[in-house]
């Protein structure tokens, strides 16, 4: 992964926690019955910051990247609890993905392909046409959505190699507050960028330093997922002249990774509704898929939505302590959405 897109882990050191760590799991296909190898995460972390929404980033492998499995040969896909030898599908579910209309695979992904051979954002899709077919449940599948837009979110957090924003996002560090112990990283980024945003407003930038600065802000909201901030700028940078061509492709593949975890973001929250609505949802996860809710519609600009969500989870005596504390702090920012 090109170094841009992690620099904002640069204050973490690599001794302070275990790297996430991957696995190998063999499991058997319900639908096939093909043998295969998955790789799973073995070991994780959350030292690379939790976003609002849930997303929690580690250093080392992204464990929600290995969260999925799909079999090689015939493209079934699920949690690895959907490969239990004790799930019995219908007829006309195996029927639908062995025959018509089946499950799109490249053609290059073959049964004896490792399954990192096929794209995360791949897996997850399959996995959701699998649980439309399989009639899962919306809670179900309002989570795995959510999980799919993260890892658009991680994927499309990343620029090519240019030295004049690698140098930029060297100078901006010097606004990073420090991360103490057991302090979200993601707290430390929101604090840096309102400092450079604050820096950029009182004119501390020519006008060709600006538009770099501009983009190294905009990567960093676009890593958390505040793309309501960051599509604004990525919109207007990518037509910068003076930036390089590889630069403003990888800008216009930033902006296309935008749309990507939009989509999932709205099916999201359109399955979580139904969900909630319908009392459908479980109760060890019904304060959790309020504040949840409240927090996709604050993303997707549905601000009356959010804050009647945010209210419905603070209402829920079992909501987690630091649910409470963020669905407080999302209010502000729904009420007050220009600031900060």
């Amino acid at each position: 992964m090109n170094p841009l897109g992690l620099f904002v882990l640069a204050v973490v050191s690599l001794t302070d926690v275990p790297l996430s760590v991957l696995g190998r799991s063999e499991l058997a296909c319900p639908v096939c019955r093909h043998a295969f190898m998955t790789v799973v995460s073995a070991q994780a972390n959350t030292r690379g910051g939790v976003d609002r929404d849930l997303f929690a980033r580690a250093l080392g492998p992204q464990p929600v990247y290995y969260q999925i499995s799909t079999c090689p040969k015939c493209g079934y896909s699920g949690y690895l609890a959907d490969f239990d030898p004790a799930v019995i599908l219908p007829p006309d579910v195996r029927n639908q993905v062995l025959k018509e209309p089946r499950l799109p695979l490249p053609a290059e992904f073959t049964p004896q392909s490792d399954p990192r051979e096929l794209d995360a954002a791949n897996r997850y899709n399959l996995a959701i046409t699998c649980y439309h077919w399989r009639q899962k449940s919306d809670e179900a599948l309002a989570w795995l959505h959510l999980r799919a837009s993260w890892v658009a979110r991680d994927k499309g957090a990343i620029l090519p190699r240019d030295g004049r924003l690698a140098r930029v996002m060297k100078y901006i560090e010097r606004w990073r507050p420090r991360l103490r112990p057991n302090e979200n990283q993601l707290d430390v980024e929101m604090k840096l960028t309102t400092r450079v945003a604050e820096a950029l407003a009182t004119g501390q930038f020519n006008r060709y330093q600006k538009p770099y600065v501009e983009l190294a802000l905009a990567l960093i909201l676009r890593r958390h997922g505040e793309n309501c901030r960051a599509q604004p700028m990525l919109d207007r940078l990518v037509a910068y002249e003076r930036f390089s061509d590889p630069l403003r492709q990888g800008i216009q593949r930033m902006r296309e990774s935008v749309t990507k975890e939009r989509e999932h973001q709205i099916a999201a929250a359109r399955h979580f509704e139904s969900a909630l609505w319908a009392n459908q949802v479980s109760g060890s996860n019904r304060a959790s898929a309020r504040y949840v809710l409240g927090e996709l519609c604050r993303r997707l600009g549905r601000d009356d939505e959010a804050l009647q969500w945010f209210d419905k989870a603070l209402n829920d005596p079992t909501l987690a302590v630091e649910l409470r504390t963020w669905a407080l702090q999302q209010r502000v920012w729904c009420q007050s959405p220009g600031e900060g």
